[in-house]
């Protein structure tokens, strides 16, 4: 029961045991949860003797409660006067109470896929069927070829006959494949549906996909213009355009069920990160930029470099920021910018993994234009909790009905989470019906986020997934459009 990941390898790599290992729990899904799944994965699929295992669990097991004023809420220990209770650890499911999945199963389904395609050359892939005893004749696979999220070409893909365990090609004929003046990072990606309606899901059903990055060019880089002081307010924050709360600093995120069981909440709350507060500040202008130098302090009084580097471009401004995490600060929850911005920005659009929420040990998601309203990024965890997060995003849009707003770019893959929700917010609240939105739209940028894990009851993330002291950069660009 939840062995860590190098146990199971090292089990199967073993000349003592004879025979295959199960894992009867592992992965526990309780809230946002089953960090690292792709790595136990990994292992699971390259190492003779290992079968898989059982997550730990189906669905959450929480009761509906019909509260005074009328709403309904979803019911764990100790909601019914009970003292003696193991408060929410009863919710620890990939389905909500309601039967709705959570993120996390997009994930698992998409490593339970029955095939594996790898890229090869001049449109040729080579095809795994991953069954046991089953060919291929029971699905349809089509691809489509999409730059910066906008569609290029489409089409299907005559599946050759592939035994189970077996392996063989097909090739993709396409003048986009060859095409070399694409603007933005071009992917092909493959779906693989049902042929015919099963007693499980109806014909057309996706059971898996795959994404291959194409050759592209990078979107023009946005020129500097001169200094940002026109941006930065006379107590040296940044102005952005529609704002309402100015970009500031953040480590801390609403606890998970896995931080709090596991006790890195413990952590952060000996070190105050929740209450970060700007104890000095300080401009410098040139020419070219502006340059706002902080000092941050955590409730517990340890101090934190912090600068932003202002620059004027066309429509916006660009920010270079870099902070100095201390040595005291070792396992931080993320290291990024927080600022809010009016209500009315209520529909964004990332380019990035999704459709899902996805965090960085927990990612397996389509590189593409995802949009929705703001209030639909938020997920239920019946315990409140960090949620909504998207991971390798490159750019994204928050915008009116209209689609006016702001394009904020990127320099690398960032995680980004905009939500209704501030994150204190969140923590102060036991049931996600007792959550009120901060009337504007929180956005956070992050130069680097913790994994989420799985310590509620197992390991916790990988150390790669952690977060260490040292210097860290990130840049942004925010245009109005």
């Amino acid at each position: 029961m939840y062995p860590e990941i190098r146990n199971i390898k090292s089990y199967g790599l073993s000349k003592k045991v004879d025979r295959p290992l199960i894992m009867c729990e592992y992965s526990h899904a309780m809230g946002n949860s089953n960090g690292t799944l792709a790595e136990y994965w990994e292992v699971i699929h390259s190492t003779p003797g290992l079968q898989g295992g059982f997550i730990w669990e189906f669905w959450d097991h929480g009761l509906d409660q019909v509260m005074p004023d009328g709403t309904t809420r979803s019911a764990y220990g100790g909601d019914f006067g009970e003292t003696i209770h193991d408060n929410n650890f009863c919710c620890d499911g990939m389905f909500f109470p309601d039967r709705s999945p959570k993120p996390a199963l997009n994930e698992m389904k998409q490593i339970a896929s029955p095939i594996e395609i790898t890229a090869m050359a001049n449109g040729k892939f080579s095809l795994l069927n991953r069954q046991f005893f089953n060919d291929l004749s029971a699905f349809e696979l089509s691809w489509a070829i999409h730059a910066n999220g906008e569609l290029i070409d489409k089409g299907q893909v005559k599946l050759p006959r592939v035994k189970a365990r077996a392996k063989n090609t097909f090739t993709v004929k396409s003048p986009a494949l060859r095409r070399r003046d694409v603007l933005g990072e071009a992917f092909i990606t493959f779906s693989l549906t049902l042929a015919k309606s099963t007693p499980w899901a109806q014909q057309r059903f996706e059971v898996a996909w795959s994404q291959h990055q194409l050759p592209s060019k990078p979107l023009p880089k946005l020129k500097a213009k001169g200094s940002g002081r026109d941006f930065v307010n006379t107590h040296n924050e940044i102005e952005l355009p529609q704002g309402v709360l100015p970009p500031q600093l953040t480590l801390w995120r609403a606890p998970t069920d896995n931080d709090q069981i596991g006790h890195m909440a413990d952590h952060w709350n000996e070190w105050g990160l929740r209450n970060l507060k700007r104890i000095k500040s300080s401009k410098k202008d040139s020419q070219s930029s502006t340059t706002l130098t902080h000092t941050w302090q955590t409730g517990s009084g340890i101090t934190i470099s912090h600068t932003q580097t202002i620059e004027r471009i066309d429509n916006g401004l660009r920010v270079t920021e870099k902070v100095v995490l201390p040595k005291e600060l070792n396992d931080v929850a993320r290291i990024g910018t927080n600022f809010e911005l009016a209500s009315s920005l209520a529909f964004s659009t990332i380019f990035g993994a999704g459709p899902m929420e996805t965090y960085p040990d927990r990612k397996i998601g389509r590189i593409h234009k995802w949009s929705s309203s703001v209030n639909e990024n938020y997920v239920p965890y019946v315990k409140p909790q960090e949620n909504g997060g998207r991971a390798d995003v490159r750019w994204f849009t928050v915008t009116d009905s209209a689609g006016h707003g702001l394009y904020i770019h990127l320099d690398k893959p960032r995680q980004v989470t905009i939500t209704p929700m501030r994150s204190g917010d969140l923590a102060d609240a036991s049931h996600h019906v007792d959550v009120q939105p901060s009337g504007n739209t929180v956005v956070t940028i992050d130069a680097i986020h913790r994994g989420v894990g799985t310590a509620s009851c197992g390991p916790d993330t990988l150390d790669k997934y952690r977060i260490k002291p040292g210097v860290y950069s990130w840049q942004w660009s925010a245009v109005q459009i």
